[in-house]
């Protein structure tokens, strides 16, 4: 049994931040512990929901570039825990952890997850990471294209990194018919209208001004559009949106907490994104049984067969985008089996049982190594 302390750059709304959500509170305590979660950056969300589950949270507290003197701090909150695994996740999480492990005062392993933000790093980062890289004893990718990024791109050894998938639960995701028809309401959607939705941070990684030049192709037919998310690109998609003349068919509609209900309410799911790892937010609409759109970027393909499971389009590409969203708008038994296949797959190969299944046998294996 190994002791494990989470160390992650934020703990805000995000993929990563979720994932490492789901670790710290579904570790079988019977195999492995978790000693704690430290955030880099003030706390957040995430923060909080971990407190509220009793699991000791520690922050930072940076707010910009991190200084060798907070790797000493660091160094003692690991002194003071003193875990057999120290689990970083996200870049500068890791280098933090990777600048701290010399001055601890006892041995532990390093397990890091690179996520799929290392492609879009400064060359100076880089180096950083190339001097550092070194003192991990493993990573853990996300998808098979974020690994094959690490090794073939920054040249990890290929033993030392890891394949784990993201997976969702699928207990308590049936579509609920109430939740569909209060959030329509809300959005004063007629009967016939057809509602796409997008879940993410509103980043330019996230592509949603492609979903929004693809929606200004679309003015003509009964499709609307809604995203769900908060971030730095909130004023540029507005400033789109009334260049295009779209307040009455696309909404910005922040962050929410109630997600499920808002997924039973969308018509088709759409994951725009320029680059990406291997996103919750679509294994989660899989799960539930919708269609998804979805660019055909890094680890997406390994979820989405095209034409099968879901459709896929170029990135960046708002004129394929909208082809797909309109011809999956005006075939609704299309949709209904691209859902189910979707559906499916999510239960053969994203089930969370598997991705815990998964951890533990890579902390157990990293910790006997």
């Amino acid at each position: 049994m190994a002791r494990i302390l989470y160390v992650s750059t934020s703990t805000t709304i995000g993929g990563a931040e979720k994932t490492l959500y789901t670790l710290a509170t579904l570790l079988d305590p019977k195999v492995h512990q978790v000693a704690g979660v430290v955030s880099v950056k003030p706390e957040g969300a995430y923060a909080r929901k971990l407190k509220l589950q009793g699991i000791r949270t520690e922050s930072l507290d940076i707010e910009g570039t991190p200084k060798l003197a907070d790797a000493a701090r660091l160094a003692a909150i690991i002194t003071r825990l003193r875990p057999d695994i120290v689990h970083a996740v996200m870049f500068k999480a890791i280098q933090l952890c990777r600048l701290a492990k010399p001055k601890v005062d006892f041995p532990f392993r390093l397990v890091s997850s690179p996520r799929v933000h290392y492609r879009t790093r400064s060359a100076f980062t880089l180096l950083i990471d190339r001097a550092l890289k070194n003192r991990d004893d493993l990573l853990i990718a996300e998808c098979d294209a974020s690994r094959e990024f690490l090794v073939e791109r920054l040249h990890y050894a290929a033993d030392k990194v890891l394949t784990i998938r993201n997976g969702v639960d699928l207990a308590g995701w049936p579509v609920s018919k109430v939740d569909r028809q209060n959030r329509r309401m809300e959005l004063r959607l007629n009967a016939g209208e057809v509602l796409i939705g997008a879940v993410g941070r509103l980043d330019k990684q996230k592509g949603f001004a492609t979903l929004i030049e693809a929606m200004s192709r679309l003015k003509g037919t009964d499709l609307r559009c809604v995203i769900l998310g908060e971030g730095p690109e909130r004023i540029h998609l507005e400033a789109l949106i009334r260049k295009h003349e779209l307040e009455k068919r696309v909404w910005l509609y922040g962050e929410r907490p109630d997600i499920v209900a808002w997924l039973s309410a969308f018509d088709i799911n759409c994951l725009p994104s320029l680059w990406e790892g291997l996103p919750n937010s679509l294994l989660e609409a899989m799960a539930l049984g919708l269609p998804v759109v979805a660019s055909a970027v890094d680890g997406v393909p390994e979820v989405v067969e095209n034409g099968k499971t879901g459709v896929l389009v170029p990135a960046a590409a708002p004129a394929a985008l909208a082809k797909a969203l309109k011809a999956l708008a005006e075939d609704p038994p299309r949709r209904a089996a691209l859902g189910a296949a979707a559906h499916a797959a999510v239960m053969e190969k994203f089930t969370l049982r598997r991705m815990m299944d998964e951890y533990h046998d890579a902390y157990t294996r990293v910790v006997q190594s």
